[in-house]
């Protein structure tokens, strides 16, 4: 184009400067009919201080012209004028309304410009702008694309990518390490060849299920190695689409997790022994200590001989540490059973009212020693929730009796009943304890957690209850929440199903 307008128009020289992206410098990318190596290697920068012409230029984008260099004051470096030009005018190379740079054509003889001049440069520099951007729109892909290339080829996962009847059409390095085969070796193969025996159709399936989902992700697959190991891997499937949207090939994502699935199998087979463990020792605990608390109990009760004073606090604390040492034993054998899924619910419509009295009232003597008032209070008459008995009898013990625990003396502690929308019930247990410091409500229902409140006050529990109660909640379909805060008390909530649940019914054939 700059050698088309030189030859069209009758002019001595010309050059195209283009904009750097990001610098501000215009640099020189051709020049006719100019030698002078001091005007060739100036570069230019727009963003100067400096008012010149490439500035005007791309300020207005309009052409510049000077019929005179020696007269116009925006020249008085004369680097133009000592190039040889005496007369020039300044073009803006456009693309979509924006100057992408300067073409400058130039007489060494004075030149008035005419209008039709002016128009021809404007059309020439438009032109250019187009070719220009489109060069650079290259240059710009070509970047991405070497770029995702050296990605792809240096990824430590597996990418490979198919056309529709499953011919491997790229193959990077990570595909090399995982199974074995070099880039030439896989390339135009089917990749039914990391496929173990009985599994061909999973291919097919595979593709199935990606056209009709779009993406399949955290597939757990087996495949083969060249060496003929079957190793496992963590697959994502993706279509690779034509621009009418036809699915034209898959690109697959695959990971080795071999040696994951190996530790994660490891971990549940020592979480089952240490279950099973835990439960054996536990029932094996069990059946001495009821020997123990009915030997106590009859002792205390005067069924062997009567007991001075010393004998009996003796004996009433032994009750005591043996009740403490059973509900251990419980609570560590139903986490076992509910870890082992072994916790079936019986639900029934439950009187809600009668329950937390019959609760609050096991757990009142305690109470009346710490002179904590205890009471149960709902608006409506006779709450009703569908729920297993003993499970949300367990569920209330715990918190009512964790509430009565923390609280000091001359406290309070209610339990509240009421309805939470149209399908639920909700129970609170609220207390006017020191409360729980934020930081650690998140941790509240983990297992084994010890609030730093319990080792102040010397209360430590065996940390499960909570973690229990949760469970159990949750297994109805309800959820259990806190809201507390330091010096505040402690409300602990749970909701359960006001009703059952309605049960779809088959359709008969």
């Amino acid at each position: 184009t700059l050698d088309k307008s030189l030859e069209i128009l009758r002019f001595d020289a010309g050059y195209l400067r283009i904009l750097e992206p990001g610098t501000g410098n215009l640099v020189i990318r051709a020049a006719r009919g100019l030698t002078s190596p001091e005007y060739l290697s100036r570069i230019v920068s727009i963003d100067s201080g400096r008012r010149n012409a490439a500035r005007i230029i791309f300020e207005t984008c309009e052409p510049y012209i000077s019929s005179d260099i020696r007269k116009d004051p925006i020249f008085k470096y004369r680097t133009m004028e000592r190039a040889g030009l005496i007369s020039a005018v300044w073009v803006p190379v456009v693309s979509k309304n924006r100057v992408l740079g300067v073409m400058v054509i130039g007489s060494r003889k004075l030149h008035k410009f005419s209008k039709r001049e002016i128009s021809l440069l404007k059309a020439f520099g438009s032109q250019l702008g187009a070719a220009v951007e489109n060069a650079q729109l290259y240059d710009e892909v070509s970047k991405s694309k070497a770029y995702i290339e050296n990605l792809v080829e240096n990824a430590g996962d597996a990418i490979v990518s198919t056309d529709r009847e499953d011919r491997i059409l790229t193959w990077n390095h990570g595909a090399e390490v995982i199974f074995g085969y070099g880039k030439e070796e896989a390339i135009g193969k089917n990749l039914a060849m990391l496929l173990p025996s009985g599994q061909l159709r999973e291919l097919e399936e595979i593709r199935n299920k990606v056209q009709l989902a779009g993406l399949l992700r955290n597939l757990e697959v087996r495949r083969k190695r060249k060496d003929g190991a079957i190793i496992d891997v963590a697959l994502a499937v993706s279509p690779i689409k034509d621009k009418d949207d036809n699915v034209i090939g898959f690109l697959y994502l695959a990971k080795d997790i071999t040696e994951k699935m190996r530790y994660e199998h490891r971990l549940r087979e020592l979480d089952k022994m240490k279950s099973d463990f835990v439960s054996n020792v536990s029932h094996e605990l069990r059946t001495p200590l009821t020997s123990i608390k009915g030997s106590v109990d009859n002792m205390i009760d005067g069924i062997t001989g009567p007991l001075n004073e010393k004998q009996n606090r003796y004996l009433t604390r032994i009750k005591s540490n043996a009740d403490r040492l059973t509900r251990l034993i419980n609570n560590i054998l139903d986490l076992s059973r509910i870890e082992a899924g072994r916790i079936d619910l019986k639900p029934a419509t439950l009187a809600l009212v009668p329950l937390a009295q019959e609760v609050t009232e096991s757990i009142r003597p305690v109470a009346v020693e710490k002179l904590i008032s205890l009471e149960v209070v709902s608006p409506d008459a006779d709450p009703t929730a569908w729920a297993d008995r003993d499970k949300i009898t367990q569920v209330l013990t715990n918190l009512v009796g964790n509430a009565v625990k923390f609280t000091p003396s001359h406290g309070r502690v209610r339990v509240a009943i009421e309805r939470n929308g149209a399908q639920w019930m909700k129970i609170s247990v609220t207390d006017t304890g020191p409360g729980i410091p934020s930081e650690e409500t998140g941790k509240i229902f983990d297992r084994f957690y010890q609030i730093a409140q319990a080792e102040k006050q010397k209360a430590k529990g065996t940390g499960l209850g909570l973690a229990i109660s949760k469970t159990l909640v949750e297994m109805h379909g309800g959820k259990i929440w806190l809201e507390s805060g330091t010096g505040r008390g402690s409300t602990f909530s749970f909701t359960l199903p006001a009703r059952q649940p309605l049960q779809t019914e088959a359709t008969a054939d």
